[in-house]
């Protein structure tokens, strides 16, 4: 049997093309956004990788135990389009913030932050915009 070139490359070409759509994953298939809710922590770490950057904060808990939230924001690329750099996550490791977040249905503090404040105050854009509220615009 004869394999021709140019279909052996159009198939390649096909699945190549089609294989980001089926690794990539809805926000609803992951996050519950009828639990969003407002956290106040500690930045502990930022993680700046594609295709989604990370931040962790500390939180404590009303028990007085401190959880550590582990929560996914938008591109590296789409964060610095906005003012959002690296640099200024790093200058707020140790600060207090307020984020709000949708969490994981795993239910393990993993989420995405839709927006959050570092210590300037700022209300930064940081992920998807998936709860129609009526405060959004408020500060924290």
């Amino acid at each position: 049997m004869k394999v021709k070139l140019p279909g052996v490359l159009m198939v390649l070409f096909v699945l190549g093309a089609a294989a980001p759509v089926f690794a990539h994953h809805g926000f609803g298939v992951e996050f519950d956004a009828s639990k969003c809710a407002d956290l106040t922590g500690v930045l502990t770490g930022i993680t700046w990788e594609n295709p989604h950057a990370y931040f962790d904060m500390d939180v404590t808990q009303p028990d007085g135990k401190v959880a550590t939230w582990h929560l996914e924001m938008v591109t590296p690329n789409a964060l610095k389009r906005t003012g959002s750099t690296k640099e200024v996550f790093l200058a707020n490791i140790g600060k207090t913030i307020h984020a709000r977040e949708c969490p994981a249905k795993g239910g393990e503090n993993r989420g995405a932050a839709s927006y959050l404040a570092l210590s300037d105050g700022l209300i930064r854009l940081v992920g998807q915009q998936v709860e129609r509220r009526s405060d959004a615009d408020k500060h924290f």
